[in-house]
């Protein structure tokens, strides 16, 4: 059986948190001590005076709540109790919570044993006033009842203390209850705790309520969502504490501190570095992040492909064992005038593992620490390898003239496009990259000019092929089979 009776019927999760949404109010629904608990619940104020009466203080006790409110408690129940421990009762605010086992003698004259647990709380007009829970104590293994001295249990910190009986039903609310969650101790002394949790986070809190049953000598932690006065839902930290087999106190002792700020900027954090990572993976340039050794502390996958390493290779290695010898004493140069503040763009070869060389175009900035110490490097790389092929091969013809030729002889299987021999180096590279699906900002990016530079070879090149829009380009080039 569960011990604390929380639902556990599969697929009602959505229902249940459109019905909490609905309904933001539990305590409004619960009857604090009502007919079916066999909790007692009521309240006075400092100077005795009855300020709530519960349904079943009602029926335990024989007096009804108009008859108890505003009467002093002493004419309506003896407590057993003597005038010191009366006063220490009413003034239970500083010392946390107040229990005591005591021998009650109701309207009848008839007495029961009860379990007394006292909290000071704020009334519903904002006086201070003392609830109290009053429930049958459960007998001893030897078939009695255990006599049961004073036990306080006092909050800490920023902490809230509940305590419960093994059910769950909370039977002392410490004061930050008010404070954190907007409730005040009458609203939830005597309800079921587990009605104030989160649908989604109920079977955890079975889970490591059982756990604390059945092994008393271990506290459980765990984090879960809590609903306010206001209806929203807050985290908090619980520690569970199985306390059942203290002689002073007998019950289970939970610890909340509300979390929810560190939840919300932890979100906020774990949402930055998603955005960061969808941003890097897809990014056009190679990037990468290094410390002040040269260790790759995060890399991109265009990074790898540029490298032509595999990208599980990339963090946690050392960037100058990912390039040959030479471009690795270069890296460490770069590096090091890094160090010193430097920020600079450059371009350098090396030699891919499969023996080809590629040519980048890198761009490197320094990174610091809040307290402005250095922490490495960051650097994007853009792959300029077929410019500078292209560049080599003018250069080894010497013929200025060649340059529009060349790019007719590299694209000769476009020949059936009038014009096409007629554009320069530039314009053919502005039309590759339109064609593999870049835009304008794009391309300006990967030819490190303006975006307005890039518009005006277009306009050229539209009237050297006749053509008056980029997409009527498009459609020209492709049906000639030209690849992007």
């Amino acid at each position: 059986m569960d011990p604390i009776g929380i639902p556990d019927v599969a697929g009602v999760e959505e229902s249940l948190v459109a019905a909490s949404a609905a309904h933001p109010r539990p305590a409004a629904a619960v009857d604090q001590g009502g007919a079916g608990s066999p909790i007692a619940v009521l309240g006075t104020t400092f100077a005795g005076r009855v300020t709530l009466w519960s349904a079943n203080a009602q029926s335990l006790f024989g007096w009804s709540a108009e008859e108890a409110v505003g009467r002093p408690l002493t004419e309506l129940l003896d407590l057993g109790l003597t005038p010191a421990e009366i006063a220490e009762l009413l003034f239970v605010g500083s010392v946390g919570a107040w229990t005591r086992d005591v021998s009650v003698t109701d309207r009848s004259g008839r007495r029961t044993l009860l379990r007394l647990t006292a909290t000071l709380a704020v009334g519903p007009d904002g006086i201070d006033e003392i609830v109290c829970t009053l429930r049958p104590v459960p007998a001893t293994p030897s078939g009695g009842t255990a006599e049961r001295p004073l036990r306080t249990v006092a909050e800490r910190g920023s902490d809230l203390v509940l305590v419960c009986g093994q059910d769950l039903t909370v039977n002392y609310a410490g004061p930050s209850l008010y404070r954190t969650f907007g409730y005040r101790a009458r609203d939830v002394i005597g309800t079921p705790g587990w009605r104030y949790v989160h649908p989604l986070d109920r079977a955890a809190l079975r889970r490591h309520w059982q756990a604390a049953l059945t092994r008393p000598a271990e506290p459980q932690e765990l984090e879960l969502r809590v609903r306010d006065a206001d209806g929203g839902w807050r985290w908090v930290q619980l520690r569970i504490s199985n306390l059942s087999d203290d002689q002073t106190l007998s019950a289970m002792v939970l610890d909340l501190r509300d979390v929810s700020e560190t939840r919300r900027l932890a979100d906020r954090l774990a949402a930055g570095e998603r955005l960061l990572h969808e941003l890097l993976q897809t990014a056009l340039e190679g990037v990468w992040v290094l410390d002040p050794t040269g260790k790759v502390l995060l890399a991109n996958a265009r990074m790898a492909e540029l490298l032509g390493v595999d990208a599980s290779r990339l963090v946690g290695s050392p960037a100058f064992d990912l390039v040959d010898p030479v471009t690795a004493g270069f890296l460490r140069h770069r590096l090091t005038h890094r160090s010193t503040g430097a920020r600079e763009q450059y371009e350098f070869s090396f030699i891919r593992p499969d023996g080809s060389r590629r040519w980048v175009r890198a761009s490197g900035a320094p990174r610091y620490g809040p307290s402005g110490g250095y922490l490495g490097s960051i650097e994007t790389m853009h792959d300029i390898t077929d410019r500078k092929r292209l560049e080599a091969e003018l250069q080894r013809r010497g013929r200025p003239d060649a340059e529009p030729r060349l790019v007719a002889e590299r694209a000769d299987q476009f020949a059936g496009v009038p014009g096409l021999d007629r554009l320069s180096r530039r314009e053919f590279e502005v039309v590759r990259l339109l064609l593999r699906g870049d835009r304008v900002p794009v391309i300006a990016r990967q030819l490190f000019v303006s975006q307005s530079t890039v518009r005006n070879h277009l306009s050229s090149v539209f009237r050297k092929l006749r053509v008056t829009s980029q997409q009527e380009l498009i459609v020209l080039l492709r049906e000639r089979r030209l690849p992007g």
